[in-house]
């Protein structure tokens, strides 16, 4: 590769780096049913990887990067996209990150990022490098070739979510003085069959 091709992919990386965007979930910590929880280590240190294609880099939790060293280098006025519309800023980016997951070995760079509920995030920028890759969310496992080898991830499972009433959090918070992660969603409940005759409904919508 030429200078002035190094030169360019280097302007086009920092291009890159300078949109990246993580999801809601991995942000807090949230597993949903199309994202994958694997157990790796960095420098011997147990992380918990989450595997989110609703992010578009690779994160590590900046106190996991503090704790093990890890050299940031920093990016002034950088920011990352949240997938709600907001903006967070990161601490800086560390260049080559060794994470193990089992056999497999990746290095590659990370932001760091202030997360909940997991130390690394490998986002869309991965999946893509990795080529054609199956996934069975239900079993819980991905599978995909690197150097000619098939190389099968196993997902570890998480403590089910329970849904409970607002008097319930606030009784909760009162009691254990801990911080709660909510997860709302939308239902739509269709409209029952009114059972009032067509001629008397025509009568109330009238006079409503």
């Amino acid at each position: 590769m030429s200078k002035e091709e190094d030169i360019l992919q280097e302007k086009t990386l920092h291009k890159e780096e300078m949109n990246p965007t993580i999801s809601c979930n991995a942000l807090v910590g949230i597993t949903i049913s199309q994202t994958i929880n694997i157990e790796g280590h960095i420098k011997k240190k147990k992380v918990i990887v989450l595997i989110d294609s609703g992010s578009t880099h690779n994160f590590i939790h900046c106190k996991i990067a503090k704790e093990l060293n890890c050299f940031l280098y920093p990016a002034p006025e950088c920011q990352v996209m949240v997938a709600n519309g907001g903006t967070k800023n990161f601490f800086g980016r560390c260049h080559n990150i060794k994470l193990s997951m089992g056999e497999y070995v990746l290095n590659s760079p990370m932001l760091s990022i202030l997360m909940g509920g997991t130390d690394v995030v490998l986002g869309v920028k991965w999946l893509q490098y990795l080529g054609t890759i199956a996934f069975n969310f239900q079993e819980l496992f991905m599978k995909f070739c690197a150097e000619g080898k098939e190389v099968e991830l196993r997902g570890i499972t998480g403590k089910s979510g329970k849904i409970i009433s607002s008097n319930s959090m606030t009784k909760h918070l009162k009691k254990e003085q801990r911080g709660v992660i909510a997860q709302l969603c939308f239902l739509e409940v269709p409209a029952s069959k009114s059972s009032i005759s067509p001629d008397i409904q025509k009568a109330l919508d009238n006079h409503s």
